[in-house]
């Protein structure tokens, strides 16, 4: 597997798996706070307030581990494979003048 960065990894096949970190339900489960959990772990709070909210944040191997750490955990249980879904048929794009209910109804033609 070749890892394009922590959050994506693509296959031989070109087949693309997202990585979604785990970290506010695990911090949750275990009465962290994102407060406690960024004392314990020593990180910024601006790099906790991004990782909680955002599950697709980029955070590197360093701030997981150190989260992991402070969790108690080992870093893979703050990580979860999420596949991509597969890409849908591509909609016929509307043309403007198709759609006649964009246009004033003032009697024009």
């Amino acid at each position: 597997m070749v890892w394009s960065s922590i959050m994506r990894a693509s296959t031989s096949e070109g087949q693309t798996d997202m990585r979604r970190l785990r970290v506010k339900e695990v911090a949750q489960a275990k009465g962290f706070s994102m407060a406690k959990l960024q004392r314990m772990a020593d990180i910024n709070l601006k790099t906790i307030q991004a990782i909680w909210h955002n599950p697709q944040h980029d955070a590197s191997l360093k701030t997981l581990d150190k989260i992991a750490k402070a969790l108690g955990v080992p870093i893979t249980e703050l990580l979860e494979d999420v596949p991509e879904d597969l890409p849908q048929k591509a909609k016929k794009s509307k043309k403007v003048a198709d759609d006649s209910d964009t246009y004033p109804k003032d009697g024009r033609k």
